[in-house]
């Protein structure tokens, strides 16, 4: 195998990324059928949803292209593919500049540290402005944007383009024509004297050719520009369009020129990790690693470093176009699926040496938006669980949890398209009918002051009967603490055989507060006087005199709801602060904190679950998917009074 490139396309939905990849295999010489798009959720909706896999040749390098969905909700592809990238492309759509999408890749590229180059796509449309979004970018965000290519336009065409580094106009119908438009050679001066100026500064002996005034070579310039890509001194714009495959081979070639080829550590230990999974309909469970150094190896054993245990490699596939192709090895900066590993985590590596450095992948999002999933028919029940299993366990932003509160099981993702595009895969490949609602709050209750209360359970229907008698003390907890009970029995009132029964009796109690049904939490039980027969007291008679005496101690100790309260972190522009501030004050939200950087504020607040079921959609709405959050439990807290009779009055409705 001879050099490998992988480059990952990233940006905002419709942009052209797919319709890139695909001009770019074609021109890499492949004949067959080129498809990214193959799920039948991506089919039914006319785009990308998970990422696409493609190879072509060119000049003895392996060039694979890694497509990610551009809807904000299926970031997680993103977050897979940049780590894994020598070349991060920002496809940004000619028209419409920079979008929601493209500012988070952008982040993301930044966080990984990886090379970044940004492609302005759609240079044929009437409306587009490579001038305008050049200038978009350096105002959008800090980094030293380069054009390498300038468009040319005749008559509203996109005609051509001038290639900055060879300073030479390459038209596309005329190829012939070789001479720089006249209005377009100052700004050819200009960004080309900047590009020298840049460069050098990053090799002391281009620095000297440059205050010397030598000619500095194209190819030494080439060589300068790729050390500055990949230092991320320099983020290189490029342009064309993919529909009508303009400026593409220019593209293909900086792939290969300017893109830093990884270390080619064939003979070192092998070690690689795994980035992607996938459910393929004729080959099952496919794991996508990158080999990182040393040679994968079909039929050879590595080690999964997150938890020490051998895996066996098995079957091995490249990519031919969009193809799989089985191979029986992969060296270092192949990407390459394995088959048949079916219990493979994502984000691990498998290293050839137990002791070897794992790779580093980012902290996926958080899922931050569920819904109750309720099986449509007996059949879906049978079928449900194997199939959210398989499915959630190739996402990091779906999760399956049954609510331990409410015992609904709970399906969680970035937001409602997310969400039913998982429920439609469900339905598409495993015949699974699920129905969604909004979950029911996992409310608590407790108790704010001491209280005490007596029960005799007696009981006589002929024959043996049934008698035990039980004083209770209840008291409030700290918060979090849960449940203490307590043996205060002092003589023989309530003989020791008997109190397992009274902590049972106590504990069943629990499980359904007086006020609202819901589980009761942070109390202390203490057992501390009785009595018993010698004949009808047995323990089941002191679980159920414990129980009531309980229930009538709870309803005198102040009994309240307590609700969830999540730790939320907001990622907004500034030109939305107080819009979201003002938004959390209404939904009962504590701010923490406030932290700016560049033109990002990160707002810190404590704010109920029950004011953030909606909040993925409404965040959206509030600032046109400009701002991210996450968001994670933090602790219980008592419910305002006038909300807690709405959710008594509620819980008795629906039983």
């Amino acid at each position: 195998m001879g050099q490998a490139r992988n480059v990952c396309f990233v940006g905002h939905s419709g942009s052209g990324k797919t319709t890139l990849a695909t001009s770019l295999l074609k021109k890499g010489g492949i004949k067959d059928q080129i498809t990214f798009d193959t799920s039948q959720e991506e089919k039914d909706r006319g785009y990308s949803i998970d990422m696409g896999f493609g190879s072509y040749e060119v000049k003895g390098t392996r060039i694979t292209l890694l497509d990610t969905p551009g809807g904000d909700e299926f970031v997680e592809e993103m977050y897979k593919a940049v780590p894994v990238a020598d070349l991060c492309l920002i496809v940004v759509n000619g028209e419409k500049g920079v979008e929601v999408v493209t500012e988070r890749a952008w982040e993301l590229t930044g966080a990984a540290q990886r090379p970044t180059a940004v492609f302005v796509n759609q240079l044929d449309k009437e409306n587009a402005d490579f001038d305008g979004i050049l200038s978009s970018l350096s105002d959008h965000f800090q980094g030293k944007f380069v054009p390498l290519h300038l468009p040319i336009k005749e008559g509203g065409v996109f005609a051509g383009v001038v290639d900055v580094l060879a300073n030479r106009a390459i038209y596309f119908s005329d190829k012939s024509k070789k001479e720089i438009p006249s209005d377009l050679q100052g700004a050819v001066d200009q960004w080309r004297n900047f590009l020298l100026e840049e460069v050098s500064t990053l090799d002391d002996e281009l620095m000297m050719k440059f205050l010397e005034e030598e000619e500095i070579t194209p190819a030494e310039l080439t060589g300068g520009l790729s050390k500055g890509i990949y230092e991320g001194a320099l983020i290189p714009v490029l342009c064309g369009s993919a529909a009508e495959e303009k400026g593409l081979d220019l593209l293909m070639d900086s792939f290969v020129n300017l893109a830093s080829a990884p270390a080619q550590e064939a003979d070192a230990p092998c070690t690689a990790v795994v980035f992607n999974l996938a459910s393929d309909p004729y080959l099952g469970r496919l794991t996508y690693v990158r080999v990182l150094q040393g040679t994968l190896k079909e039929g050879g054993t590595c080690f999964d470093l997150s938890s020490g245990r051998k895996v066996e490699v098995r079957d091995l596939y490249t990519f031919e176009g969009t193809k799989q192709k089985r191979v029986s090895q992969a060296e270092s900066g192949a990407i390459v699926a394995i088959g048949k590993a079916e219990d493979l985590p994502l984000g691990i590596t498998l290293a050839a040496q137990s002791d070897a450095e794992p790779f580093l992948m980012p902290e996926f999002p958080k899922p931050v938006y569920s819904r109750t999933i309720l099986p449509k028919s007996q059949s879906d029940v049978e079928k449900m669980s194997t199939a959210l299993k398989e499915l959630a366990s190739t996402k990091a932003t779906v999760r399956v949890e049954r609510d331990p509160v409410t015992k609904e099981m709970i399906l969680w993702g970035m937001g409602d398209v997310h969400l039913s595009v998982f429920i439609d895969r469900l339905k598409n490949r495993y015949n699974v009918s699920l129905k969604t609602r909004r979950p029911r709050i996992p409310y608590k209750e407790t108790i704010r002051k001491k209280a005490t209360a007596k029960y005799r359970h007696k009981k006589q229907t002929g024959g043996r009967g049934q008698f035990g008698e039980v004083y209770l003390r209840i008291e409030p907890l700290s918060q979090g603490e849960g449940f203490k009970f307590i043996d205060k029995i002092k003589g023989a009132s309530i003989p020791g055989q008997y109190i397992p029964g009274v902590q049972k009796g106590v504990i069943e109690a629990m499980e359904e507060g007086n006020l609202a049904k819901y589980p009761v939490t942070d109390v202390a039980v203490a057992v501390y006087d009785g009595s018993f027969h010698p004949v009808d007291s047995s323990e089941l008679a002191f679980k159920l005199a414990a129980r009531n005496a309980f229930r009538m101690a709870f309803d005198q100790a102040s009994p309240c709801l307590v609700e969830p309260v999540m730790d939320l972190e907001v990622r907004v522009p500034d030109d939305h602060t107080g819009d979201i501030v003002s938004d959390l004050n209404g939904r009962r939200g504590r701010i923490l904190g406030m932290e700016p950087s560049g033109r990002i504020t990160t707002v810190r607040a404590e704010v109920p679950l029950a004011e953030l079921q909606s909040y993925a959609l409404d965040l959206k709405s509030l600032t046109q998917g400009r701002a991210t959050f996450q968001m994670h439990f933090l602790k219980y807290q008592h419910v305002p009074a006038n909300l807690q009779e709405q959710i008594i009055v509620l819980s008795k409705e629906a039983e």
